[in-house]
């Protein structure tokens, strides 16, 4: 399978389900990466950055500018969107340790659901595309993949991943090794 061609679903499938089948499968990326009781899986890991690099490029690339252009305005939410998907870039930095996916997967919680529920980013995509949905859907399926850096352990790339976090609203405990509660 090329590279992105995970994309290539069914071309009958719309814009929210196609969106929210990449969630899914990002999810099984990252819980595959972060080994649960064995070895954590740097090739999945490195595969889960790619992937959502790529979605996260789609949205801010393609999708929130539609969405504003249509409506005259961003969307509501957009601002949410852009500080989640800053604090999911920072966190991508960092090397695969259990910290690091606590983070990503708590950010992915808060974040997926504004884009999946009834009402939610997608739908409102879907609606406001309208008769250029494929046109959309061509966009998506043509999105190359994001150049990923190797993942740097440094104190540096971790104060500001934690900086982001912050901007983005969640407690930057979840980067602290052990549990992940803020004292």
């Amino acid at each position: 399978m090329r590279p992105g061609s995970e994309h290539n679903r069914d071309s009958c499938v719309g814009l929210h389900a196609l969106m929210a089948a990449e969630h899914a499968d990002l999810d099984q990326l990252l819980d595959s990466a972060a080994g649960r009781g064995r070895a954590i899986d740097k090739q999945a890991y490195q595969h889960f950055r790619e992937r959502l690099l790529r979605h996260i490029r789609i949205e801010e690339r393609i999708l929130l500018p539609m969405a504003a252009r249509k409506r005259g305005q961003a969307l509501a939410i957009a601002a949410r969107l852009r500080l989640d998907h800053g604090a999911l870039a920072a966190l991508l930095m960092l090397p695969p340790v259990g910290h690091a996916y606590r983070a990503i997967r708590a950010v992915l919680d808060g974040h997926n659901p504004l884009e999946e529920t009834e009402g939610g980013v997608y739908e409102q995509c879907e609606r406001l595309a309208g008769s250029e949905i494929n046109e959309l859907l061509a966009q998506i399926a043509a999105t190359p993949p994001v150049p990923v850096s190797s993942w740097v352990d440094s104190p540096k790339v971790l104060a500001a991943a934690k900086r982001a976090l912050a901007r983005a609203g969640y407690d930057t405990g979840l980067l602290e090794p052990g549990d992940g509660q803020s004292q």
